[in-house]
């Protein structure tokens, strides 16, 4: 990429930001005046800009990597407030609430979906995404009412928390239910499941004998801030380690 090719880029980048800002600015005041939420003030900017409303803002799959990172800082930020003992009080809450939802909203859309003309491998891969809630939405809904605190909103928070726990066995089960040949470099859908149990267990043991020594590390520089950088450090490297792999055989 040439200088000019940079140049243009960073002027997109700003441009788009400067019309995405904008439209979420006006559109959250407005739905917040009529009592309508944040959120949907959001989705309704940004299906008026976008490719599909005015096309105001280009270049759809770049704005949606940055909007990825934004949901990782906003998860980063939620886990910030959390704490081993929060989590221990929630347990059960957590390990009974989140899987009832999970199983009974996953088989509801499976039993909706089963009618359409899909196989049942197809139905299964479709309705189990499609069972979850987006923490990205629900989280920033239950602050802005102040219901976070709250009994509701703690459930709330529980079920959100087994949901996202839950994504890394969800896509290994849509994964091995894909008709994957292996004749195209990729794993089958056994393989699949031990390359995703592999990932998990290296992620655990790296928690273990890496960041916490990590941690204790920066605990004795007394550098707070640093446990903001360690953690995002944290995040980032996860996400780019699994994007790498892409749960192919090497």
């Amino acid at each position: 990429m040439n200088e000019a090719e940079s140049h243009h880029l960073i002027s997109d980048v700003f441009l788009n930001g400067f019309v995405l800002l904008g439209a979420a600015l006006v559109a959250v005041l407005l739905f917040r005046r009529l009592g309508l939420g944040a959120v949907l003030g959001y989705l309704i900017a940004g299906i008026l800009v976008g490719p599909h409303g005015f096309a105001l803002v280009g270049d759809a799959e770049t704005i949606l990597g940055f909007a990825e990172i934004g949901i990782v800082l906003l998860l980063f930020l939620v886990g910030l407030e959390l704490s081993p003992r929060r989590l221990w009080r929630m347990r059960r809450e957590i390990f009974l609430l989140g899987p009832l939802q999970v199983l009974l909203c996953g088989l509801a859309m499976f039993a909706v979906i089963s009618f359409m003309p899909f196989s049942w491998q197809a139905a299964l891969a479709l309705a189990l995404p499609l069972g979850l809630s987006s923490t990205a939405q629900t989280l920033p809904l239950l602050q802005s009412r102040g219901r976070l605190k709250t009994d509701y909103g703690q459930k709330s928070f529980a079920i959100l928390l087994f949901q996202d726990l839950s994504i890394v066995p969800l896509l290994t089960v849509v994964a091995a239910l894909s008709p994957v040949p292996e004749a195209d470099g990729k794993a089958s859908g056994f393989l699949l499941v031990v390359y995703a149990i592999l990932a998990v267990a290296a992620l655990v043991l790296a928690g273990r004998y890496v960041l916490t020594p990590l941690l204790k590390l920066i605990g004795k520089v007394s550098e707070r801030e640093l446990f903001i950088v360690a953690g995002l450090f944290t995040v980032c490297a996860s996400a780019a380690l699994m994007d790498f792999w892409d749960f192919r055989p090497h």
